[in-house]
């Protein structure tokens, strides 16, 4: 009786504090969007508060800040709260359009049930930053590892699911690091493409490439989000300016230079010969209606790595995380959790 009772008042702490965390969490914002100058934007900030609190409590993920050994650079993670044995761990990439709560926050409550899960903000989106000037790939990937290896992950027991630019991070750390990588899921990414091909693909939408991935007016986020998705995109033309405009500047001002850098060395760099040698499970994930790396550059990818397979969704984009995540959570469960 004295073990149960010990048993039910830690659990009553535990709910107590995450509650209190909450609490204390709305007020901040509360008081920031009441109290700031009238150029703050206030629905946006609310929303990625929201969104935090629904990671903390329906998701068992809390964010926790990495300085790395390079004394330059601060990863923003969320982890698991509680990481359970017999799950495995999974790293989530992201790509461009937002940090890593928006971009995944429709698929973060079901791979939280089977996995240990690791969702790091990339350098220069949300919370990450470094005084490093490096803007490649490899600098995004060496990050990430030193972030892992500084929670404890990185002894071979890892997966990787990445989508679009997190798709070049992921595929750098499989390729300079396969010991860490077990299996790799690879969405909507172009991967392997040569300079001539990444421009080719971005010039089909007009404008610099930069006002397409950095958006910095409604326009040009309207435009991002029409290339990114087959499906659902009238709803883009419902939403005001204001609110779009709030988005953008939460999500991109304050690294705008960084991020279109990192966008200029991703398209302006051409891939080495040997990129595709890597010998990873690979899950490859495209939808027909990719309008930034068409489906033919799928097959191509997958024809270059032998232990590799593609799964083609029908009728959608390259947005595959909003627009099919329950189809494609499933197919992550599936690859990750099935046979070596």
């Amino acid at each position: 009786m004295i073990i149960t009772a010990m048993a039910s008042m830690k659990l009553f702490v535990h709910i107590l504090r995450r509650y209190i965390s909450v609490a204390i969490t709305l007020f901040y914002s509360l008081i920031w969007c009441l109290f700031d100058n009238f150029d703050y934007p206030i629905l946006i900030k609310l929303a990625d508060t929201f969104l935090s609190l629904y990671f903390l409590i329906f998701c068992d993920l809390r964010p926790i800040t990495v300085d790395l050994n390079d004394g330059e650079t601060t990863l923003h993670f969320w982890i698991s709260g509680h990481r359970k044995i017999h799950r495995p761990n999974l790293l989530m990439l992201h790509g461009y359009g937002g940090n890593s709560k928006w971009q995944f926050i429709h698929q973060v409550s079901d791979l939280s049930k089977s996995f240990n899960l690791f969702i790091p903000d990339l350098v220069f989106f949300g919370k990450s930053y470094s005084r490093n000037t490096d803007r490649s790939v490899e600098f995004q990937a060496r990050s990430i590892v030193g972030g892992l290896k500084r929670l404890g992950c990185g002894d071979g027991d890892l997966s990787v699911y990445s989508i679009s630019y997190g798709g070049f991070v992921a595929y750098r750390i499989a390729k300079i690091w396969p010991e860490m990588i077990e299996k790799l899921v690879i969405v909507s990414s172009g991967v392997g493409f040569t300079q001539q091909q990444k421009m080719t693909e971005m010039k089909k939408h007009g404008g610099d490439v930069s006002e397409i991935l950095v958006p910095s007016n409604p326009r040009d986020l309207r435009l991002l989000v029409r290339v990114s998705m087959n499906t659902g995109i009238r709803f883009i033309d419902w939403v005001p300016d204001f609110i779009l405009s709030q988005f953008i500047a939460v999500m991109y001002e304050t690294n705008r230079q960084e991020l279109v850098d990192l966008a200029k060395n991703l398209l302006e760099r051409e891939e080495e010969p040997e990129f595709f040698a890597i010998s990873q499970k690979t899950l490859i994930v495209w939808g027909d209606k990719d309008n930034v790396f068409p489906l033919e550059h799928g097959r191509r990818l997958q024809r270059h790595l032998p232990n590799s397979s593609l799964e083609v969704l029908k009728e959608i984009g390259h947005g595959v995380n909003i627009e099919a995540p329950t189809t494609l959570n499933n197919l992550i469960i599936s690859f990750v959790l099935g046979a070596p």
